[in-house]
C-alpha cells in the first residue's frame, strides 16, 4: 500500500462541530496525550459523519507515528522514509518499520504527515491536531485512509521545536474489512471548505492542473469496481461548476500510485476554489460492481448537495472600545465576535510576541513599560464561543495606557487577531 503525504505549512478549513472540553485544557494548555485523544475523538467524529464504525488507537502506532513526527523536524527530513540512519532520532525506514519497532504487528501501516506554525508557539492548544485533520479530510487521497472501513487502528504523534509543528497519523489497516458506500462532504454538511491549497502526490497535475483547486468531493465504496457515466456540480445559482473527474480509470498521479482504485472511489475537483457561504448540488452517475465485474453491475445516480462554511469573521467589538480613557482598574476586558471561535484558543500569553509567532491567545501590556499584566480568561462550556472575556489579576496601575493583542481561531481553523488600546482611571 502507497504511504501519503501531505505538504508543510497548509491548513484546509472546516467546521468543527462543539465537543465538551476541561476547562484545565483551556487554561493551562494540553500536554501530548490530551492531543493524541483529541486525534481519536476528530477521527471518529468524521468516521461517523460518514457511517463507518469507530477506530481504536494502538500504542505501537502512536509511538511509531510520534518518533516520526520528532525525527521529520530534528533531522530536517519531511517524509514518510527515513534515510538518515546515524541520526539519534532515526527509528525505522518505513512507516511499517517504525510501527513493528513498536510491537504493532499489522501487515499494513499506512501514514498522513502534515507541518504548520500555527498554533506551534507560545500555549499549546489542540488548534495543530484539528488543522491538521480538517486538512487531511480536505486533501482527497489523505481522506481516504482516515473514513476507510479497513483503517482498524489509528496512532497520532505530534511534535514542536522553534514555531514549525509537525503532526503524523499512522493507520493500521486489514484489507479483510468492507463497509457501506460513503460520500463526502456528507449530504446537507454546512461549512465545508472552500478550496485545496496543496496535495503530494498532486491530484490535478495529471491533468494539467494546478493549486489552489475547489475542495474535493468523494464517493467511495472500498471493494468491487467503479466507473463514472458522468459527475456534474452545480452552484445555487445553477452555474456549471468546471472540475476534474477522478476514477480507478484515470488516477495516476505517479507511476504505480492508484489511490481512486484501491479505494474503489470517485471523486469531482472543481477546478477553482468554491464560493463561501453557498450550496452546492453534486450529481454522480455510473456503474458499480460487488464482485468487480462492471459487465454486470448496477447502474447508479447520487445526489446530494452541501454549503460551504461563511466568510472570515469581521473585527471584534471590544469593551472598552479604542482609545478609551477613564476605564476601571478591574474591568473585564471583553471582544465580541460575530462568528464562533475555538475556545480552546483563548489562552492568556506571557507576552504579545508569543502570539503573533505562530501562537493563540491574549496578552495585556503596560504601553509605557512593556511589562505584561497577569489576566486570566474564563474558558467557555462548549468549543466555540463568540464571546471573549479577560480578567485582569489585580488592579491594573492608574492612568496608563495598556495595549491588549489577541489572536485566536475561528470555528474553520481560521486566525483572527488584532489589539485594542485604552488608558485606565485616575484612582
Amino acid at each position: 500500500m502507497v504511504q501519503r503525504i501531505a505538504l508543510s505549512f497548509i491548513v484546509l478549513l472546516l467546521l468543527l462541530t462543539a465537543f465538551s472540553l476541561p476547562a484545565a485544557a483551556v487554561a493551562e494548555g494540553v500536554d501530548t496525550a490530551q492531543e493524541q485523544q483529541r486525534a481519536l475523538l476528530e477521527v471518529n467524529r468524521y468516521r461517523k459523519m460518514v457511517g463507518m464504525p469507530p477506530t481504536t488507537a494502538a500504542s505501537g502506532l502512536t509511538s511509531a507515528a510520534a518518533g516520526h513526527a520528532k525525527y521529520t523536524v530534528e533531522a530536517a527530513e519531511f517524509g514518510h522514509y527515513e534515510t538518515r540512519t546515524t541520526s539519534p532520532y532515526y527509528i525505522g525506514y518505513s512507516a511499517r518499520d517504525r510501527a513493528a519497532r513498536y510491537g504493532y504487528s499489522n501487515s499494513s501501516v499506512t501514514e498522513n504527515i502534515y507541518g504548520s506554525s500555527y498554533g506551534a508557539s507560545g500555549a499549546r492548544t489542540y488548534l495543530q491536531v484539528d488543522n491538521a485533520i480538517q486538512w487531511w479530510m480536505g486533501a482527497i487521497y489523505h481522506r481516504f485512509p482516515i473514513v476507510s472501513p479497513r483503517t482498524e487502528h489509528i496512532g497520532y504523534g505530534p511534535y514542536y521545536k522553534s514555531g514549525r509543528g509537525v503532526s503524523v497519523l499512522d493507520f493500521g489497516n486489514d484489507y479483510a474489512l468492507t463497509g457501506a458506500m460513503t460520500r463526502y462532504p456528507v449530504v446537507n454538511q454546512t461549512g465545508v471548505g472552500v478550496k485545496l491549497d496543496g496535495e503530494f502526490p498532486n491530484p490535478v497535475a495529471q491533468f494539467g492542473g494546478s493549486f489552489p483547486t475547489g475542495y474535493p468531493v468523494s464517493i467511495t465504496w472500498y471493494r468491487g469496481a467503479v466507473k463514472y457515466t458522468s459527475m456534474k456540480m452545480v452552484r445555487k445559482d445553477g452555474l456549471d461548476v468546471p472540475g476534474y473527474k477522478l476514477s480507478p480509470e484515470n488516477d495516476e498521479p505517479e507511476p504505480g500510485l492508484t489511490f481512486h482504485k484501491w479505494s474503489t472511489s470517485l471523486s469531482f475537483i472543481p477546478k477553482a476554489p468554491l464560493a463561501l457561504g453557498t450550496r452546492y448540488t453534486v450529481t454522480i452517475a455510473g456503474v458499480y460492481a460487488a464482485n468487480g465485474n462492471l459487465a454486470t453491475g448496477s447502474a447508479f445516480t447520487y445526489t446530494w448537495s452541501f454549503t460551504t462554511m461563511p466568510g472570515p469573521p469581521a473585527a471584534p467589538t471590544t469593551t472598552p472600545a479604542a482609545n478609551a480613557v477613564a476605564v476601571s482598574r478591574t474591568a473585564n476586558l471583553v471582544l465580541q465576535y460575530n462568528q464562533p471561535l475555538r475556545a480552546y484558543t483563548m489562552v492568556p500569553t506571557t507576552t504579545a510576541s508569543g502570539i503573533n509567532v505562530g501562537g493563540v491567545g491574549a496578552s495585556l501590556r503596560n504601553e509605557a513599560t512593556g511589562q505584561e499584566a497577569a489576566i486570566s480568561i474564563v474558558p467557555p462550556t462548549t468549543e466555540t464561543s463568540r464571546f471573549v472575556t479577560i480578567t485582569p489579576g489585580a488592579p491594573l496601575a492608574p492612568n496608563t495606557t495598556y495595549r491588549l493583542s489577541y489572536r485566536f481561531a475561528d470555528a474553520w481553523g481560521r486566525l483572527t487577531s488584532g489589539s485594542v488600546r485604552f488608558t485606565t482611571a485616575k484612582t
